[in-house]
């Protein structure tokens, strides 16, 4: 068991991939251990985001309030299954609607992670990209969502699918 779990940001695609996705802008290598790489292609993505990612879930990973339910290697590269476990997904937002100096802001509830990226740090297609990857790592329930409140004794067992119970997204005014 590592010391830390987190999932970790990259600048560029990787070289060689356990499971390649040849022509994507986000390729994600899930470990079992609470371990994930995300690779984002390099003109598509502002390092500065990739940092700011990489500063905020090593806190919501590495504090356990994201936990991965490890099922097999390659299951990033499945297509969703549509199983509403819960709803995670980027929203581009102009630059002055958003904090000084930031260029991600997270809006989470119980069953919602929503990720408020400032508009001139991704490409559409890499959010549109990624929420297609959100839709089956938290929709699927692959990582799952732990509140102090309601967090369990221990963890879920492996390989068993969560209940799917479908959340709404928080509403954006």
């Amino acid at each position: 068991m590592p010391d830390h779990y987190s999932a970790v940001y990259h600048v560029g695609l990787p070289r060689r991939a356990r499971h390649a996705s040849p022509g994507r802008l986000v390729h994600v290598e899930d470990y079992d251990g609470a371990w994930a790489d995300i690779h984002f292609h390099a003109l598509h993505v502002r390092q500065e985001l990739v940092w700011e990612f990489n500063w905020l879930t090593s806190h919501q990973v590495g504090s356990g309030l994201w936990q991965q339910e490890w099922t097999h290697e390659g299951r990033m590269q499945v297509p969703a299954e549509g199983l509403a476990v819960a709803v995670s997904g980027w929203e581009l937002v102009p630059s002055s609607e958003m904090p000084r100096g930031r260029r991600v802001l997270p809006i989470e509830q119980d069953g919602s992670c929503i990720w408020l990226i400032r508009q001139d740090s991704c490409t559409r297609s890499l959010c549109d990209e990624m929420n297609r990857m959100l839709e089956r790592i938290a929709g699927d329930g692959l990582w799952l969502q732990y509140w102090y409140q309601r967090r369990p004794d221990r963890r879920p067992a492996r390989g068993v699918a969560p209940q799917a119970t479908p959340h709404r997204a928080p509403e954006l005014a």
